[in-house]
């Protein structure tokens, strides 16, 4: 799919209009079918609903007006909730948070079910006759849609299940560790699925190619006449293009890094290092390949929601809240997040084609990478707090105690002497200073000494208690 079309459609997913709106043409639809049965229903079979029968036109008129009206009156409170529980998150929780709310299909479909309603009433109301008195050839009949009057008041039924629903469900939406766990959920799957590794067919980690013969002295430089946030790679656009044209394109700017005009997007050689000459057309194929906005989006930039994490997690930490347990939570996902990076397999730069032949160079997030986001921009919130450092410690430990990779174990051992000195400097209790450098020395341990590690682990003290 075009990478603006990706844009687009991830756009209308964030947006409070697509699925309403989708629902109005519904509703719209729905009333012409029922009013279609009504105007070829026998009267006598109509008679037959019983107690949603209506005989008289000023009636069913007064339900439907009935209706239209509260929903409208409805929709109009359940929007402006909305707005104070979006408004409340961004300015406890960070304004990069306001995409989650804006996706939520509980708030859409919500929003959609009055204001559907409130289209159907209202084109219900249109046909629903009440006739002339007199007699003649000109005399208007008295019609009432009685069939759609029953779908009517089903509608209404569902709208007010629906608002009890969405009274049950704002709480829940405020509520910081399930928006932490739709974060860290989230940043989980996208791990799993990082790009660019869906991008052509991977490199065994174990294989290395030579990139020597891609200089980018011989390299046709595609430069950017945009600027703003990359949002979205095209990797289907620029796989095929490569193949169709023989070449090996490297990949300068990935989803999440801001661009320029005239900053270098892509690197272009044809397969054996050689120049290439690329058209105009070309060019321009391949910068459509990016859709560019005015924000991050955590589409294709698994980091974005890393970054979220960090946001919670500092704000928690701040003078003004000072809510460590918040601040836990995060780096509880923090530890879901890089167990997941550290048991996947590694993601190779080299993409292949299907015939095997080596057409993009991109170099994904790594392990130190995400680590480095994780840990770095947390760590001067956190040993600021002896509750968050200790928890810190623990996932730390643990990851560090069960990495099969020696060189994730450094890195993971490595963040932990940086938290060390960050709390020695931040923390200013001797008896807390003094409780940090016991734990640290027996995580040092615990990470050498797999018998050790199993016998704390099963202890009650370590890292202040399991629950």
């Amino acid at each position: 799919m075009n990478a603006r079309l990706i844009k687009l459609w991830n756009d209308l997913q964030g947006s409070y209009y697509f699925i309403p709106g989708l629902m109005a043409i519904g509703a719209i639809l729905l009333a012409v079918l029922t009013s279609a049965i009504d105007k070829n229903i026998d009267i006598t079979l109509a008679e037959k609903l019983g107690w949603f029968y209506s005989n008289k036109a000023d009636g069913a008129r007064a339900i439907l007006t009935t209706i239209a009206s509260s929903m409208m009156t409805v929709a109009a409170v359940t929007f402006s909730i909305t707005m104070v529980a979006v408004t409340s998150a961004a300015g406890q929780y960070g304004p990069r948070l306001i995409g989650n709310f804006m996706r939520d299909r509980a708030n859409q479909i919500t929003l959609g079910t009055f204001t559907s309603t409130f289209v159907y009433c209202l084109l219900i109301l249109r046909i629903a006759r009440t006739g002339d008195t007199g007699s003649g050839e000109n005399t208007i009949a008295e019609f009432v849609p009685n069939v759609s009057l029953l779908v009517a008041m089903a509608l209404t039924l569902f709208s007010v299940g629906v608002m009890i629903f969405f009274i049950h469900h704002i709480p829940e939406t405020l509520n910081v560790g399930n928006i932490t766990g739709q974060v860290g959920r989230k940043l989980r799957k996208d791990l799993t699925n990082m790009f660019p590794d869906d991008m052509g067919d991977g490199e065994d980690p174990e294989d290395v190619i030579d990139t020597s013969i891609y200089s980018h002295k011989n390299a046709v430089k595609i430069q950017a006449d945009f600027e703003g946030y990359i949002q979205a790679a095209d990797e289907t656009t620029i796989i095929e293009w490569a193949r169709d044209n023989d070449a090996v394109i490297k990949l300068q700017y990935r989803p999440g890094d801001f661009t320029v005009i005239g900053d270098v997007l892509l690197h272009v050689w044809s397969q054996n290092g050689s120049e290439i000459t690329l058209s105009d057309d070309d060019i321009k194929v391949l910068r459509v390949a990016y859709a560019v906005g005015e924000e991050r989006t955590a589409h294709q930039n698994a980091l974005f929601l890393a970054d979220e994490l960090v946001e919670i997690l500092a704000r928690a930490l701040s003078p003004g809240i000072n809510d460590p347990f918040t601040a836990i939570n995060c780096i509880n996902w923090y530890q879901s997040a890089i167990n997941t990076m550290m048991r996947g397999k590694p993601p190779s730069p080299f993409r292949k084609d299907a015939e095997g032949v080596l057409r993009v160079i991109v170099w994904p997030v790594t392990f130190e990478r995400l680590v480095s986001v994780i840990c770095d921009q947390s760590r001067p919130y956190i040993s600021t707090d002896r509750n968050a450092s200790i928890k810190m410690l623990v996932i730390l430990t643990e990851l560090a105690a069960n990495a099969h990779n020696m060189e994730h174990r450094k890195i993971l051992i490595s963040q932990l002497n940086k938290l060390k000195r960050a709390t020695d400097d931040n923390i200013t209790s001797t008896q807390a200073r003094d409780d940090l450098h016991l734990r640290f020395e027996q995580s040092i341990r615990m990470i050498n000494d797999k018998d050790f590690y199993n016998k704390i682990l099963a202890s009650s003290g370590w890292g202040g208690g399991r629950s």
